[in-house]
């Protein structure tokens, strides 16, 4: 990244905390690349607070800004939770519309950020664009209509204005990315009244935090179906935001994006980053920045927390120190503030039972279910009340934004450290409680097993036919890699084959064209045997392919193995130029082309598989 180079939206990190996050920006850039050809609908970004969608959306205008070739200009809006009449709402948002169109069109950085600049200096813009010329016609007409009329008229024109951007995109064949973010604070800080009326509501606001406004967000049924200018729209209350985009007039028009937390080698990432960045003196090895990632769940902005704690003498050379750190955070640090104030802003749904201690029981015994479907029912048995108590209770927790719901379940997000503040704050006051373990340690060490396979895996999602040095692979010379649409563990078992596992397996997004990949996460060279069980897989998955009566598959094979390999095993690939091979250094090497910046950790405790062939 050019540090010179002046972007349109300044970003809030230091553009090396960017971390990870490449397949959901790839997709996000696809989507606004093909509103040119009319293919995006409106999407909806779903995710738990502090996840880190306004930086992503940051990032994502600082990419297609730049893509003068997509004809698709980005107009990105941030709602202020700050009270506002609809017209002077209107007038901001018009402005901001329309600047940050002209300023696409010319590549102008500079104007797209500068937020000082009103609709008559845009009139005066020198410009010999066709779309610009175009877009000065509709300023102009705006601002008729919007000095030629008061605060009565301004739901009329803030209706008919929400179409401008479909209409312009119509006249100039520049397309049109509406960005929305914080969208259902439409709901509630903007008020169709004039300034006097406005003074009365901030009052009532102190005493009713929940006062509603007038509802914007109702008035885009039209707009979210364009397909000239669709919308992306995110937001921090989870269960807001969807209901918004899923119900009312907006109901079924809104696809959906999850955005969840980092994978826990790209949190190690991170916290490397963090750490470089801020506190330079202080420093950690790979595996401890795997187990505080893991400890955390990938979270980035607990990741953040830690390497930020005010924690005393804080230290990361241990499991131990981690441990404390992560502790102090929980207890009294930031993640402490950040829930705390979370359990305030809501207490209305989290501590208003007409049973108070059943209640925080409920929450208590709730926190076992990180990232799993909770177990109503088990939970009203445990406490000896009634299931419709626990499931009402439940709901409360679900419009508190600490549940989600899916396939008519209700499922706790997966934090950690969420669960481990609730136990905190709730176990001191309740007695006579059964303890719930919230150890990640089982998880640590199922993770070091399979930690070799999850690196592969993230890093393969982030191929984009990027030219590789082909050593990296066993070759001579270099090799483009493809762009995957999926990334996973596969079976395959043929009607005359056996099952085999696959450790990880990758389709291209083009074509019927697949990388299968052996993974061996040992000391020892991996031998001919498991070349030969690899091939065996792709076998059972060409006839697998035959017996369902589809195109048999074209297959690359990947051997990886960071003990290295035997002489016999070098020799047969090399005749091979489908099948490739990464020692340890080769491995690294390609990690370190994907984001990572440390070495793949040889864990302590690991268990490695005691394979042994002759040289």
């Amino acid at each position: 990244m050019d540090n010179e180079k002046i972007l349109p939206v300044e970003e809030m990190l230091a553009y090396e905390e960017f971390t990870d996050r490449v397949e959901i920006l790839r997709e996000l850039e696809a989507w606004v690349k093909n509103i040119q050809r009319m293919a995006s609908p409106s999407t909806s970004i779903i995710a738990p607070r502090r996840m880190g969608k306004t930086v992503l959306l940051d990032r994502l205008v600082n990419t297609v800004f730049f893509k003068s070739e997509y004809q698709v200009a980005p107009f990105y809006f941030r709602v202020k939770r700050e009270e506002m009449t609809l017209r002077e709402f209107l007038l901001v948002y018009a402005t901001t519309f329309f600047r940050q169109y002209i300023a696409y069109c010319h590549q102008d950085p500079i104007l797209y950020q500068n937020k000082h600049v009103q609709l008559d200096e845009l009139l005066e813009y020198s410009s010999e664009n066709k779309a610009v010329f175009q877009a000065k016609e509709f300023i102009q007409a705006f601002l008729k209509r919007y000095r030629g009329n008061g605060e009565n008229s301004a739901r009329n024109h803030w209706d008919d204005f929400i179409c401008i951007p479909e209409q312009l995109s119509s006249y100039t064949g520049t397309r049109v990315a509406v960005i929305i973010d914080e969208f259902q604070d439409m709901k509630f800080y903007i008020h169709n009244v004039d300034e006097h009326a406005l003074k009365q509501i901030r009052k009532e606001r102190l005493k009713q935090p929940d006062l509603e406004g007038t509802d914007l967000t109702a008035t885009y049924d039209r707009q979210s179906q364009s397909r000239k200018a669709p919308m992306l729209v995110s937001g921090s209350a989870v269960t807001l935001v969807f209901r918004t985009v899923m119900g009312g007039p907006l109901g079924g028009r809104f696809d959906f994006m999850y955005l969840k937390p980092l994978s826990i080698p790209d949190g190690a990432t991170l916290l490397h980053e963090l750490l470089s960045i801020y506190i330079p003196d202080v420093t950690i090895n790979t595996e401890e920045a795997f187990y505080a990632s893991a400890q955390v769940g990938g979270h980035p902005y607990y990741l953040y927390c830690l390497a930020m704690s005010k924690c005393e003498n804080k230290t990361f050379e241990s499991k131990e120190a981690i441990d404390r750190i992560i502790r102090y955070e929980i207890e009294q640090g930031k993640i402490y503030g950040f829930w705390q104030t979370h359990f305030e802003d809501n207490r209305t749904y989290i501590n208003s039972d007409n049973d108070e201690e059943i209640g925080k029981k409920i929450i208590y015994y709730f926190t076992q279910y990180n990232n799993r479907p909770v177990d109503i029912k088990k939970i009203a048995n445990t406490l000896h009340i009634p299931i419709k108590t626990v499931e009402e209770k439940i709901e409360k927790l679900y419009l508190a934004d600490l549940v989600y719901r899916s396939a008519a379940k209700y499922y706790t997000f997966n934090d950690i450290c969420l669960m481990r503040f609730i136990k905190f704050v709730y176990e001191q006051d309740l007695k006579g409680l059964k303890e719930i373990d919230l150890s990640q340690e089982h998880l640590f060490n199922t993770l070091k097993g399979r930690f070799l396979e999850i690196v592969v895996q993230v890093t393969m999602m982030k191929f984009n036919h990027e030219v590789i040095d082909g050593a990296f692979f066993g070759k001579s010379g270099n090799i483009e890699v493809p762009l995957f649409q999926v990334v996973d563990t596969k079976y395959a078992k043929g009607q005359r084959t056996s099952l085999y596992q696959i450790d990880v397996c990758a389709r291209e997004r083009v074509g019927n064209r697949y990388w299968i990949c052996e993974c061996k996460y040992t000391k020892t060279k991996m031998g001919i045997r498991q070349v030969e069980k690899l091939e065996q897989a792709a076998k059972a998955m060409k006839q697998e392919a035959n017996d369902a009566k589809l195109a048999i598959p074209e297959i690359k094979m990947w051997l990886i193995s960071t003990g290295g390999f035997t002489k016999a095993v070098k020799a047969y690939v090399n005749k091979k130029p489908d099948t490739y091979l990464s020692d340890y250094e080769g491995i690294n090497g390609i990690f370190r082309a994907y984001g990572g910046n440390y070495k793949i950790p040889i864990f302590k405790r690991i268990c490695f598989d005691d394979i042994t062939e002759n040289e």
